[in-house]
């Protein structure tokens, strides 16, 4: 499934995997003028922002393909007895393969810009496996109400763009006035872009604090998504 999905995402596609490497640089360029050049951000402002970036992108398109996953393999589950909670997966998984690919890009962004390399880099899959779990359960609980609302596709690409903008993603959380930064606090992708970007970025670990929220916030997801996903399942053949 996780072939099947890569394949179709990138069938008829000239440059093909290559895009994995072009859209975060290009998006990186596009804000690092925006930015750096009118707002006048840090010189090391594009690797602040395309590690956000690749973090952001694993979760926005795992979640919201993953939302889409039950109902899009309808014709399959119909048909063969599967464990519907691999398709969620499926889609989650495929990300991440694309995300992997992705780190090329950031590897050379990270030497470009003089990079800290430092043993915090140990502690980057910390910040993936969060995310990743975090994903996946938002995929289980977004597939289930997809099932027997198909609105809710629509009210979440609005969500994620929404989201986009309350996370610290192409701006630093300092920016935010006093007033509103109780939305960065209460955002749990904050705290999971915490554990990814500081190691790469300032080169320092984050605390055992933020690593516990971190690996919480994913593992509370999957639960709750698991959760709501298992109660419902059984009913999915009669709305697909």
């Amino acid at each position: 499934l996780v072939v099947r999905d890569i394949k179709v995402r990138y069938k008829r596609s000239v440059l093909g995997f290559a895009w994995m490497l072009l859209n975060p640089l290009i998006s990186m360029i596009v804000f690092s003028i925006i930015f750096r050049e009118v707002f006048g951000m840090e010189q090391d402002y594009p690797l602040y922002v395309i590690s956000a970036l690749l973090f952001f992108n694993l979760f926005s398109l795992g979640s919201s393909q993953g939302l889409n996953s039950i109902v899009a393999s309808s014709g399959l589950i119909r048909k063969v007895a599967v464990p519907k909670a691999i398709f969620p997966l499926a889609s989650v998984l495929a990300n991440l393969v694309n995300f992997a690919l992705s780190l090329i890009p950031l590897a050379a962004v990270m030497i470009f810009t003089g990079a800290k390399l430092t043993p915090a880099l140990l502690l980057v899959p910390v910040g993936i496996l969060a995310i990743s779990l975090f994903t996946y359960g938002m995929s289980l609980a977004l597939a289930t109400a997809n099932v027997f609302y198909r609105d809710v596709r629509w009210f979440y690409d609005s969500a994620l763009l929404i989201l986009f903008y309350v996370t610290p993603v192409i701006y630093p959380a300092k920016v935010v006035p006093e007033q509103f930064r109780f939305l960065l606090t209460f955002n749990p992708l904050t705290t999971m872009l915490e554990v990814f970007r500081a190691p790469i970025y300032e080169g320092a670990a984050p605390s055992l604090a933020i690593l516990g929220a971190a690996l919480g916030y994913g593992v509370g997801a999957l639960a709750l998504g698991w959760i709501i996903f298992h109660r419902y399942e059984d009913r999915f053949v009669n709305f697909i």
